[in-house]
C-alpha cells in the first residue's frame, strides 16, 4: 500500500521501491498532499535514472592525479557491457550519491574514514552493506588496474543485520493471487510452471519456445562470471497451453510479454504484483514468492527429491537449493530421537495441581 494515514498521528505517509530501495516520507496532511509528494519523489529518481554518466575523464596514465569520476567513468563504460539494466542503474545511483558527498576528490586520497563517513547516511544497516557492496566493487576494479593503490573498503566493516524471515504464501493464498490476476494470469501461470525468477520469464522470446520438444529455454546470468547462460527445461501441458493461448494472441513474434506503450519487452514490472495482492486480499507477495512457493510445494507436499528440485530451480550446487527450502539437516532429526526416552522417561508425572 504506497498511500496510508499513520493512526497514532492521523498524518498521511508514502512509501514505495525503486531500483531496490526503499523510499518513504511521512507528515502529509491529506492523501491528495502524500500522492502529489510521492510523484515528486518518483521524478527526482527517474530524472537521476535518466541522467547521462559525465564525461569520459582521463585515465592515470595522464598528467595528475586520477579523480573519483574518473574513476567511476572508467569501470562504467565497461560494465554497461556486462550488467543488467536494473543493476548498472542501482550502482550508477550509488556512485552519484557517493560522489555528490565527496566531491570530485583524487580517487587515491580516499580513505576507509570517507566511505565509512558516507554509509553512515544511510538510513538502514542493510543499506549501508548493500552500498558498501558497490563501492567495494569499483575500488576493487581500480585496484587491479592499478589505478588506486588499495582498497579503502576493505576496512569499513558490515554491519549487523537481522536476517528476514522467508515467507511464502499458503496454498489458498496462492489461489487467490492467480483468481486475482485477471488479464495478467499467464505470466503469474508461466512464472508457476517454470519456477523462474521474473526478469528471466520477461526476457522470453518465441524462439525460446520448441514446440516439437515441449521444452522452454531460460536465459540466466547469475551464475559466476556474470555471462548470459540458458538451461532447457521441459513443458507441461498447463505451461504448453498459456503459451500457446499467449501465441494465438500474439501482435508480434519476438518478446512474448510484448509492451504495447514502448514497442519492446516489459524490463521490470513491480506494482502489477503488488495490486494483484492487494486485489486478493492477501499480504504484500514478490514474484520470487511464486518460486519458493513451487519449490517448497514439490518439496513438502510431493515429496519430490532435492537433487530434482535444485535442477528445476537451475542452482550449480545442493547446498543452494537447501538453503533454499531452509531445509532441517535429517542427520539432526535423527540425533534428536536419541533423547526420547531418556531422562524425561524416568521423572515423576506431575500432579494434577501442577506441583
Amino acid at each position: 500500500m504506497p498511500l496510508w494515514k499513520d493512526p497514532k498521528t492521523g498524518r498521511w505517509r508514502y512509501q514505495f521501491q525503486h531500483l531496490g530501495q526503499r523510499y518513504s516520507k511521512t507528515g502529509f496532511d491529506t492523501q491528495k498532499a502524500a500522492k502529489a509528494g510521492m510523484a515528486k519523489r518518483r521524478g527526482e529518481l527517474e530524472m537521476e535514472d535518466r541522467t547521462p554518466p559525465s564525461p569520459p575523464m582521463p585515465s592515470a596514465s595522464d598528467s595528475g592525479p586520477l579523480s573519483l569520476e574518473a574513476l567511476m567513468v572508467n569501470y562504467l563504460r565497461l560494465a554497461e557491457r556486462s550488467l543488467a539494466p536494473v543493476t548498472l542503474r542501482y550502482r550508477k545511483t550509488v556512485f552519484r550519491r557517493f560522489l555528490a558527498h565527496l566531491g570530485n576528490v583524487p580517487a587515491a586520497s580516499i580513505t576507509a574514514n570517507h566511505v565509512e563517513g558516507y554509509l553512515l547516511k544511510c538510513p538502514t544497516n542493510n543499506r549501508f552493506n548493500k552500498e558498501r557492496t558497490e563501492i567495494m566493487r569499483l575500488f576493487n576494479w581500480g585496484s587491479r588496474r592499478s589505478l588506486v593503490p588499495l582498497n579503502p573498503v576493505f576496512l569499513v566493516d558490515k554491519l549487523s543485520v537481522e536476517q528476514p524471515k522467508k515467507v511464502i504464501p499458503t496454498t489458498q493464498e496462492m489461489s487467490k493471487i492467480l483468481l486475482a490476476a485477471g488479464k495478467d494470469r499467464p505470466l503469474l501461470l508461466v512464472l508457476y510452471h517454470t519456477l523462474a525468477r521474473i526478469d528471466e520469464v520477461l526476457r522470453l522470446k518465441w524462439e525460446d519456445i520448441n514446440w516439437e520438444r515441449h521444452e522452454v529455454r531460460l536465459w540466466t546470468r547469475k551464475r559466476r562470471g556474470g555471462n548470459w547462460q540458458y538451461d532447457w527445461l521441459p513443458m507441461n501441458a498447463e505451461l504448453e497451453k498459456v503459451l500457446r493461448d499467449l501465441w494465438q494472441k500474439r501482435r508480434q513474434d519476438e518478446w512474448i510479454f510484448w509492451n504495447s506503450r514502448t514497442g519492446g519487452r516489459y524490463t521490470d514490472r513491480f506494482d502489477l504484483m503488488r495490486r494483484i495482492c492487494q486485489r486478493a486480499g492477501v499480504r504484500r507477495y514478490t514474484y520470487h514468492t511464486i518460486r519458493h512457493f513451487v519449490a517448497s510445494y514439490l518439496y513438502d507436499k510431493e515429496k519430490r527429491p532435492l537433487p530434482e528440485i535444485s535442477k528445476l530451480l537451475r542452482h550449480r550446487n545442493y547446498q543452494t537449493t537447501e538453503r533454499y527450502l531452509q531445509l532441517v539437516d535429517p542427520n539432526l532429526r535423527e540425533t534428536m530421537r536419541l533423547l526420547e526416552g531418556g531422562i524425561g522417561s524416568i521423572l515423576p508425572e506431575a500432579r494434577a495441581d501442577g506441583n
